[in-house]
């Protein structure tokens, strides 16, 4: 008596195959739409967190520090921020006056359009001469980061909708 063989024909594994192929030809913009997203949202919210480092630091050790935001001249060049003991402390170069900074390298794919240069002092005030960043996907989708007078920093979709960030008004 012969017992009955089971599993898959070759039919059916190249069936599946060419399924799941299709399948995930028709999810790669989207996943790649989803990562440049993440990317955007990521920088954002690591420029606020830092602004909010820094105003905490700066009432923890009773001095101003600063946060400065050089924008990239063109599509093509680099853009960093720092925070920094001193105004004017240039995060496109290491120095000592500088606490923490961030390049774009760190950040594929995202653009920051608008810099920024904010003081938060030690009774947790800001101020400057630019109080907001503007940050960019290579999609165009936008997101804003603030810093209120108290020093207080918000992420806001400038461009672009974003179900988990408020609208910028």
């Amino acid at each position: 008596m012969r017992r009955p063989a089971f599993g898959f024909t070759m039919i059916e594994v190249g069936l599946a195959l060419a399924v799941l192929a299709i399948l995930a030809t028709l999810a790669l913009p989207d996943v790649g739409r989803r990562m440049e997203r993440q990317r955007l949202q990521g920088a954002a919210q690591g420029l606020a967190a830092d602004l909010a480092e820094a105003r905490f630091e700066a009432a923890r050790q009773g001095q101003s520090l600063y946060v400065e935001a050089r924008a990239a001249p063109s599509r093509d060049s680099g853009w960093c921020w720092a925070v920094a003991r001193s105004a004017g402390c240039d995060c496109a170069a290491l120095q000592a006056c500088q606490l923490h900074t961030v390049r774009s390298a760190d950040w594929r794919g995202v653009r920051l359009v608008e810099g920024l240069a904010v003081t938060l002092d030690p009774g947790g005030t800001a101020a400057g001469r630019q109080q907001t960043a503007l940050l960019e996907s290579s999609r165009g989708e936008q997101l804003r980061v603030e810093v209120s007078a108290l020093g207080r920093a918000r992420v806001c979709a400038s461009r672009g909708s974003w179900p988990s960030m408020p609208a910028c008004s």
